[in-house]
């Protein structure tokens, strides 16, 4: 299930930036990725695709930063 997360993760960056090259550890803020307002798209996204909430301690969460942060969040939520 991980896996799925991760790649649809990677697809929703790469919708946004093609030809990306980023790592599942990689911070993609300090990257410059995206900015506080893609983070939102992103949260927004994220939501909708996994029918799930994040919630103030997800927001705040260094996990957030990283694919592989992010899809550990979404795995404990579904």
């Amino acid at each position: 299930m991980t896996q799925q997360i991760t790649e649809w993760l990677f697809d929703w960056f790469e919708s946004r930036v093609p030809g990306l090259e980023l790592k599942v550890d990689e911070n993609y803020i300090d990257k410059g990725v995206i900015d506080s307002f893609g983070i939102i798209e992103l949260v927004e996204s994220i939501e909708t695709q996994f029918s799930i909430r994040l919630d103030q301690n997800d927001l705040q969460s260094l996990e957030l930063f990283s694919v592989g942060g992010l899809a550990a969040i979404i795995a404990r939520k579904q």
